[in-house]
């Protein structure tokens, strides 16, 4: 498995015995929106903070990075099976989509970010912060 990349929104988990990666994109949020009847950002997280069972199915499946796309369903399955996932994996859970949600955010910052290469360059270099001044 490929390391998570958080410049992507990306952050590795691990449901029982599976290690895999979840990305917050928008249109995997907009997918997962949908599939739970969640209206607002704020819902979705917290049906996803609160590990309820269908929106963490559903999240799974929207928000896994597969290597290979042809792996997703397989590995969906195997994450979801229920030999496989527990109440014990919430707090792994959380832990990734928070990170996840944190990397996906800091990402459109970043991206939204006006200033000229050098001076986000001198910025870094005075540790000053990344967002737009």
């Amino acid at each position: 498995m490929l390391p998570a990349n958080p410049l992507r929104g990306e952050a590795e988990v691990r449901i029982g015995s599976i290690d895999f990666r979840i990305a917050v994109t928008f249109s995997g949020l907009a997918r997962l929106s949908d599939a739970i009847g969640a209206r607002t950002l704020d819902e979705l997280y917290g049906r996803l903070l609160g590990f309820e069972p269908k929106a963490v199915a559903c999240a799974v499946r929207c928000l896994i990075v597969a290597d290979d796309e042809d792996q997703i369903s397989a590995l969906s399955a195997r994450i979801l099976d229920d030999g496989n996932i527990s109440a014990a994996d919430q707090l792994a859970w959380r832990e990734a989509v928070e990170k996840a949600l944190s990397a996906h955010i800091a990402a459109g910052t970043i991206r939204r970010d006006e200033r000229a290469a050098t001076q986000i360059a001198g910025d870094a270099v005075l540790g000053k912060p990344v967002s737009p001044s």
